[in-house]
């Protein structure tokens, strides 16, 4: 019985077939990176110090700041903070109608800003000091020792939550006007407090560089 062997069917390439690599998309990506590098060289260069990014031009004889680029005039109070959960539901309700209040008749710009502070204890560390100084019995001694160690240790671990005001405003007139209405407005809810030149200039630094401690307050 004879078998019919066919033969295995074998297909030739066509002769046209794709190329490996495309030279047009070889091309577009040379475009793409030599675009890439004139975005980088016309990057613009960093800045030398952080007074050239600061808006803040110069501190006024009032204590006021001076902004750039004629952008005006700005200073800052800050808010003495209450304890907000020892008060009665009524005084409460009446602090939230007094700063909706606030916010509806002060039209113009404000900005309100919340900065951790070192706790100030040189007053209470001075008053110690001055006891373990004059004390005579053993045993006390031992509790003012105690007593100090536990001050430094607060000045040296623990911050205060503090909030402070910024007021914006064209001349340094405006301001003052803006300044007397904000302390009118405010006075029951969060009287302002006006503060020393050398604490603003703490904030100025803080706001700008919020990784630093500040070692003395202003």
């Amino acid at each position: 019985m004879k078998r019919n062997h066919k033969a295995p069917h074998f297909k030739e390439e066509g002769s046209e077939q794709f190329a490996l690599f495309d030279e047009r998309k070889t091309e577009r990506r040379k475009g793409i990176r030599h675009k890439s590098k004139a975005r980088k060289k016309r990057r613009e260069m960093a800045k030398a110090s952080v007074a050239d990014l600061i808006p803040i031009r110069n501190m006024t004889d009032e204590g006021s700041f001076e902004l750039k680029n004629n952008q005006g005039y700005m200073d800052v109070m800050q808010l003495q903070s209450k304890d907000i959960y020892s008060p009665s539901t009524q005084e409460t309700e009446y602090d939230i109608m007094m700063m909706a209040k606030f916010f509806q008749s002060y039209a113009h710009d404000i900005k309100i800003v919340s900065m951790n502070f070192p706790v100030d204890m040189q007053r209470q560390l001075n008053a110690i000091n001055y006891k373990i100084t004059q004390n005579k019995t053993p045993l006390y001694e031992k509790f003012l020792l105690k007593k100090r160690d536990e001050l430094q240790f607060l000045e040296t671990h623990r911050t205060n939550r503090e909030f402070y005001l910024y007021i914006y405003a064209a001349s340094l007139k405006q301001l003052a006007e803006y300044r007397q209405n904000c302390q009118r407005y405010l006075g029951r809810v969060a009287p302002l407090i006006n503060l020393p030149e050398e604490k603003k200039l703490d904030l100025v630094h803080k706001l700008h560089n919020q990784n630093t401690k500040l070692e003395k307050r202003g």
